[in-house]
C-alpha cells in the first residue's frame, strides 16, 4: 500500500536560551497594537509583564493587557478578554504563559474577529474564518500548544473540558526561551513534562497519526523518559524539556490525543487535578491497554528507546513498567485514591470518559464501558 499523509505546520519556531528578545521584532511584523494575553501571578511575581511590554513597545508596539486567565480557561473568560481585545482595537494576540493562557490566547483571537460566543466554535464546529495573529510564548514544558490548532476550554457550568479546533487558530509565531522554565517549580516541571509525554504517546499510537508525527513522537519520548529526573531538579538542564514539549505539541497537532486524555478530563474537572497529573496517572495502564491493538508501534518504539525484548507483550511490559518506575522515582501519584477519587465514582467517570467521543474515536482500540471500568478499578 502507497503511502499518504497531509502535513501542515506553519509556525515559525524561534527555539533557545535568549530569543525572547526577538518578541517586540516579530509581534512588530505582524500588527501595530497587541493585547498581552496571561495569567494572574506568574506574570507579576517574575517581573515579566513589564519586561514584554518594554520588549514590544521599544519595537514600536503599543500593548494592552488581559491578565485574567484561570487554569482551565472558561468560555466567560475568553469571551471577556476578546471584548477587551476589541475595545483596545488590537490586531495581533501574544500569548504569554502556560497551557491555559496559549488556549485563551487563541480563543480571543478567534471571538475578536468573528464574534459570537465561544460555544458557538467547540467543536465538531471547525474554525475556517481569520482570526487575529497569534503569537505563543510558552513558559511550562507540557502543553505544546504553541504550535496546535487547538484551544482547549472549560464549559463550566457543564463540567467540561471542550474543544475549539481550526487551522487559523496555529500561532504564527512561537518563541520557546528555556529561561522562562528556571522559575517553574518541581512539581509543575514534573507534571507538565508528562503532559508533553502523553502527547507523544498518544499521538504516536492514534489512528490519525502519519509518518512525520511519529518521528516527532518517538523522539519526544525518548528525550524524556532519558532526561526528565535530572531537569526535574536542575534548572540549567531544562532546555530538552522544552524542545521535548515542541516535538509533542508538532505530534498531536497531526494526529491528536486520545483515552488518556478522556480519562484525564475528569480528574482536572471534577477533581481540580493538574492537567498533566491528570494524565500522568493513567500512561503507564493505557500502554497496556491499547498495545495489543498496535504490535508493530510497540516495537518500534521499544527499539526507538534502546529496550531489548524478545516478544511484543515484552516489549510493552517494559514501556509500561519504564514508565511507571519514571513516575515513582518522581513521586507522582498512580492511584486514584491518592487524588481523593472514591471507587463509588466509577460510574460517572466511566460515562464522561466514554462521552469525549473527539479522543475516544482516535484510540487505537476499541473501547467498551467495561475497558473503562476496569482500568479505573485497578488503579482506584
Amino acid at each position: 500500500m502507497g503511502l499518504s499523509f497531509t502535513f501542515h505546520s506553519p509556525t515559525k519556531i524561534l527555539f533557545g536560551r535568549g530569543s525572547l528578545q526577538e518578541l517586540g521584532e516579530q509581534v512588530k511584523r505582524l500588527g501595530g497594537k497587541a493585547l498581552l494575553v496571561t495569567g494572574r501571578r506568574f506574570v507579576r511575581r517574575y517581573g515579566y509583564i513589564d519586561r514584554l511590554t518594554s520588549l514590544m513597545e521599544e519595537a514600536g508596539v503599543k500593548v494592552a493587557l488581559f491578565d485574567r486567565v484561570e487554569p482551565n480557561p472558561s468560555f466567560e473568560t475568553v469571551e471577556e478578554g476578546a471584548s477587551t481585545a476589541r475595545e483596545m482595537d488590537v490586531d495581533v494576540v501574544v500569548g504569554f504563559g502556560g497551557g491555559s493562557a496559549l488556549d485563551a490566547a487563541k480563543a480571543i483571537a478567534l471571538l475578536c474577529v468573528q464574534g459570537g460566543r465561544a460555544k458557538d466554535y467547540v467543536y465538531p464546529y471547525v474554525v475556517e474564518e481569520p482570526v487575529l495573529p497569534i503569537v505563543a510564548v510558552p513558559t511550562t514544558c507540557g502543553t505544546g500548544s504553541e504550535v496546535t490548532k487547538f484551544s482547549v476550554l472549560t464549559d463550566v457550568g457543564a463540567k467540561r473540558k471542550t474543544v475549539v479546533a481550526g487551522g487559523p487558530l496555529i500561532p504564527k509565531v512561537a518563541i520557546l526561551d528555556p529561561e522562562v522554565l528556571r522559575h517553574l517549580p518541581r512539581d509543575l516541571t514534573v507534571y507538565t513534562a508528562l503532559d508533553a509525554f502523553s502527547h507523544a504517546l498518544e499521538a504516536y499510537w492514534s489512528k490519525a497519526s502519519q509518518p512525520i508525527s511519529d518521528l516527532f513522537a518517538l523522539e519526544s519520548m525518548k528525550i524524556l523518559l532519558k532526561d526528565l529526573e535530572k531537569a526535574a531538579q536542575d534548572v540549567e538542564a531544562r532546555d530538552v524539556l522544552h524542545y521535548a514539549s515542541l516535538l509533542a505539541g508538532l505530534a498531536i497537532n497531526q494526529a491528536g490525543t486520545t483515552v488518556v486524555h478522556a480519562m484525564g478530563y475528569y480528574l482536572t474537572t471534577y477533581h481540580d487535578v493538574h492537567h498533566g497529573l491528570s494524565n500522568a496517572v493513567f500512561l503507564p495502564v493505557a500502554v497496556r491497554l491499547n498495545a495489543p491493538a498496535i504490535p508493530d508501534k510497540v516495537s518500534r518504539l521499544a527499539d526507538y528507546l534502546g529496550l531489548e525484548y524478545e516478544s511484543v507483550e515484552a516489549a510493552a511490559r517494559l514501556i509500561e513498567e519504564s514508565l511507571a518506575r519514571l513516575e515513582d522515582r518522581l513521586g507522582v501519584p498512580r492511584r486514584l485514591g491518592e487524588l481523593g477519587v472514591d471507587r463509588s465514582e466509577v460510574e460517572v467517570f466511566v460515562k464522561e470518559t466514554l462521552s469525549y467521543r473527539r479522543n475516544i474515536e482516535n484510540n487505537p482500540r476499541e473501547l467498551t464501558e467495561d475497558d473503562v471500568r476496569s482500568l479505573f478499578m485497578e488503579i482506584i
